[in-house]
């Protein structure tokens, strides 16, 4: 080759190699790529906001509401229709409090409601407090307010409205252990003395919300023990023959 046509050769490969493309840098399918950002992020919590029904045989209502930094609770009802002409009215309390690892804790604040007015004049003689514990399933509330009438309470377990209406259906009489069951998956049954048949507390969170009694006349029990003699056992709904029909509703006294 000719020395002048040497550096035109160098000159034309350099050229070349800088016209070969890039290897191309490989990269995830859109597809995976979704799917690994969907298995990391974290699943977002359900807001507590909305409104609950009391379980059981008293009537009331809770109200979860976002209040600024925290949140506001409000109660309403807590009477009880078993209690016939003695029946207390409705209570009604307002509060607002921060919510920290699933509970709210609220102090009561003045309002003025439907059924009973709160100044801060009564709550600087007496201030009370209202505690929400929130459950999959619902809350539990509890309060040492003590502008209720007497009789009225509104410590209890509350359920979302919608599910609410599921367990009051089930506590009726004719109701079957598999409505029950059903309404009140996590519930036990505490065997209270009564008289001819003995009775079953139903007990949710050490709490209990009812009192039924069955057309089983003391054979309640499947395993063919007699019910008055298991006085005190705290069984679960599998410990029921199945053909059972409720009789009887009664408030719970604790």
């Amino acid at each position: 080759m000719p020395p002048r046509l040497f550096p035109l050769l160098v000159l034309a490969l350099a050229l070349a190699g800088c016209e070969r493309p890039a290897a191309a840098v490989a990269s995830p399918p859109p597809d995976a790529a979704a799917g690994s950002a969907s298995q990391t992020a974290p699943a977002a919590k359900a807001s507590p906001a909305g409104t609950y029904a009391m379980q059981g045989d008293r009537r009331a209502a809770l109200t979860l509401a976002p209040a600024g930094a925290g949140w506001r609770v409000s109660l309403k009802g807590g009477s009880s229709a078993a209690d016939g002409a003695g029946a207390a009215a409705d209570c009604e309390i307002e509060a607002e409090g921060p919510l920290n690892n699933q509970t709210i804790e609220a102090r009561v604040v003045p309002f003025e409601g439907t059924d009973l007015s709160v100044s801060a004049q009564d709550l600087a003689a007496r201030p009370a407090g209202v505690k929400v514990d929130l459950r999959p399933q619902g809350a539990i509330v509890s309060t040492d307010f003590q502008g209720c009438g007497v009789g009225a309470d509104l410590s209890g377990r509350y359920v979302r409205a919608g599910a609410a209406q599921k367990g009051v259906a089930a506590l009726r009489p004719g109701a079957s252990i598999a409505d029950l069951r059903a309404a009140y998956p996590d519930a036990r049954l505490q065997i209270v003395e009564g008289y001819p048949w003995a009775r079953f507390a139903v007990r949710q969170d050490g709490r209990a919300t009812a009192i039924l009694t069955f057309d089983g006349e003391n054979e309640e029990l499947a395993d063919g023990r007699n019910s008055i003699q298991a006085i005190g056992a705290v069984v679960g709904w599998d410990a029921l023959k199945p053909s059972l029909r409720v009789t009887k509703v009664e408030a719970a006294k604790s």
